[in-house]
């Protein structure tokens, strides 16, 4: 189990990674912002999480993630000059990142030993906090802020593992899958259909 969340984490970061190079590219970003971007987006909201949880910074004891994430960065830059990448992949590819890291974080507090709603609070943290460092770095409103159905997603997965995981009928890796597949399944079906969540509106006078 501890082998496939690894797996996980760090598909998550290279997923994250090339996320902020898509929108270092938007913002027609040099080399040296990009791999900011790359970087701040796959370890930002875990290193929050571990700020939070008082405990060593997953990147400061295993440097490998954050070589992960430049060497990501760099050779996403270069790809994505010579290919015409879509707005679309980078909101897919956040997708991905976001179902990862919602879930792996959830997951770590719940080791450490803190309740189901720290666990959801710092899970949904961890999955958006390098998103939004990205986009209020590229200028951009941040995801989480914004209509679409983000947080929703990121919460929906926190909630599936810590239930499902209290209940313990479905072995564990069976659980952290579903809370994957269910975060990324809304995440996907809010923007196949644009599905938004209510917008704060001034009333008429």
């Amino acid at each position: 189990m501890d082998e496939l969340l690894h797996w996980f984490e760090l598909i998550g970061i290279a997923v994250f990674a090339f996320s902020g190079v898509l929108a270092a590219g938007h913002k027609q970003m040099d080399l040296f912002g990009a791999v900011v971007l790359a970087c701040v987006t796959s370890i930002g909201g875990g290193t929050a999480r571990d700020i939070i949880l008082n405990v060593p910074v997953f990147w400061l004891e295993h440097t490998y993630y954050l070589w992960i994430a430049s060497m990501t960065g760099v050779v996403s830059f270069y790809l994505i000059r010579y290919l015409k990448v879509p707005m679309r992949l980078l909101m897919v590819a956040d997708a991905i990142g976001l179902a990862v890291f919602v879930v792996l974080g959830t997951q770590k507090v719940l080791e450490v030993g803190y309740s189901a709603t720290i666990a959801i609070v710092l899970g949904v943290m961890t999955g958006t906090f390098g998103g939004v460092i990205r986009d209020v770095l590229s200028g951009d409103i941040p995801l989480l802020l914004r209509r679409e159905i983000y947080a929703t997603a990121a919460l929906t997965g926190t909630a599936i593992l810590v239930a499902l995981d209290n209940v313990g009928w479905l072995p564990h890796e069976l659980v952290v899958a579903i809370a994957v597949f269910v975060t990324l399944a809304i995440r996907l079906a809010a923007l196949r259909w644009n599905i938004s969540a209510p917008v704060a509106r001034f009333g008429k006078h």
